[in-house]
């Protein structure tokens, strides 16, 4: 059976678990690495500090609006894996009020080599790939339902284009990066749509 037969409520927490799921495939990878330090943003893996694998880590749960007043928790000076992950296309509770391009920026502040998962739903954050990219960010990985599906659940996903897609993206550089034009505008740019510009093609091209 597709996923695209089945129940909306399934299809969707089979394609979260896929996302959560790849998160912690990062988070391995960045780990290895070097990496000693993880921000839980958002609802998603909200038990993963009760059943952390690794002795080392650190593991701080805060909230986007904790994250960028700078809450106590974590050292910003040192490269950290964060994964936010909303679970769902709603903002859900006061922590979840802050723009996703907020807390990138306060990411993109901090240290290099500071890595970031996170889900997103193109129709809202157009500009995305340009905002990552002016805020020092080399994106990774940005990859959809259908890709989430062939690699965790093993078995397609056609026609359904509803669910958010999934972005790893990690901090080139700090401090001194020119701002885009966007950054500039009230408010979410990346949720805005200028008269004169286009929309990019999606998805981006990914680095070399």
């Amino acid at each position: 059976m597709m996923i695209t037969d089945r129940p909306t409520a399934t299809r969707r927490r089979l394609l979260t678990a896929a996302r959560c799921r790849y998160a912690e495939d990062r988070l391995a990878d960045a780990i290895t690495a070097g990496i000693s330090q993880l921000v839980l943003l958002g609802p998603a893996l909200d038990t993963f500090a009760r059943h952390n694998p690794y002795p080392g880590l650190h593991v701080t749960e805060l909230t986007d609006a904790q994250f960028v007043s700078a809450a106590s928790g974590f050292d910003l000076r040192a490269p950290a894996f964060l994964i936010r992950l909303t679970g769902t296309p709603v903002p859900r509770g006061p922590g979840d009020r802050v723009p996703l391009t907020t807390t990138l920026r306060r990411l993109g502040s901090g240290a290099a080599g500071s890595e970031i998962v996170f889900d997103y739903l193109p129709e809202r954050h157009r500009f995305l790939p340009e905002f990552l990219s002016d805020r020092g960010f080399e994106v990774l990985e940005d990859l959809g339902a259908a890709a989430l599906a062939s690699r965790y659940l093993d078995r397609p996903v056609e026609g359904y284009s509803g669910e958010p897609r999934v972005i790893r993206a990690r901090v080139r550089h700090n401090f001194g990066h020119p701002p885009s034009q966007l950054d500039s505008d009230r408010g979410d740019p990346c949720a805005r749509t200028p008269a004169v510009t286009r929309s990019p093609p999606w998805p981006p091209s990914r680095p070399r």
